[in-house]
């Protein structure tokens, strides 16, 4: 019988862990002993505040009231342009980017009206996807009612609500709003 098999056995026989290098049998947990340390850690522990957020190489909101603006990156190797932060760059597997700002205005692709959303998402809502002159193309969601946008409109970046989270609060994120508005 080699090792792997007699350690398998003993485990079988005696509940004792094949990986555990100590061999000792380890004290079985009764409900009893669940329950007291349930209560003594329910005690302990109060509930922590939902500090969702986001990534902060996504968006530049300035503290001197300057318009915010998404982040991209463009690769020092190849030029690449993209959105978000990518690792490395799809085109040539470079790891060095430069942060560029985006622009504040593209056109409407494409959207949908949401009538049934995920939970911390007043409904409706609207999502879409904005051409930048940059060639990139953005999936955000966007400000308005239902049935207020058109594809090949233009829209403009804003920062807002998006969702609430766990503790009700908003989380403001980007999204996009017709331009002029």
């Amino acid at each position: 019988m080699n090792d792997i098999e007699q350690h398998s056995e003993k485990y079988l026989r005696e509940g004792v862990s094949p990986i555990a290098s100590s061999g000792k049998k380890k004290k079985e947990r009764t409900m009893s002993d669940s329950k007291s340390n349930d209560k003594s850690s329910k005690k302990k522990k109060e509930k922590e505040p939902d500090i969702t957020f986001f990534h902060p190489d996504l968006l530049e909101v300035s503290e001197d009231g300057t318009p915010p603006y998404l982040k991209g990156y463009k690769c020092k190797k190849c030029g690449q342009l993209d959105f978000p932060k990518l690792s490395l760059c799809p085109t040539c597997w470079g790891e060095e980017f430069e942060m560029v700002p985006l622009s504040r205005k593209g056109t409407l692709y494409s959207y949908t009206d949401i009538f049934i959303g995920q939970a911390g998402m007043e409904t409706p809502y609207i999502f879409g996807y904005i051409d930048l002159p940059e060639k990139l193309r953005i999936f955000a969601q966007l400000e308005g009612e239902p049935g207020a946008y058109k594809c090949d409109e233009d829209v403009e970046l804003i920062v807002g609500p998006i969702r609430m989270n766990l503790d009700g609060l908003p989380i403001n994120s980007y999204k996009f709003t017709k331009a002029g508005s």
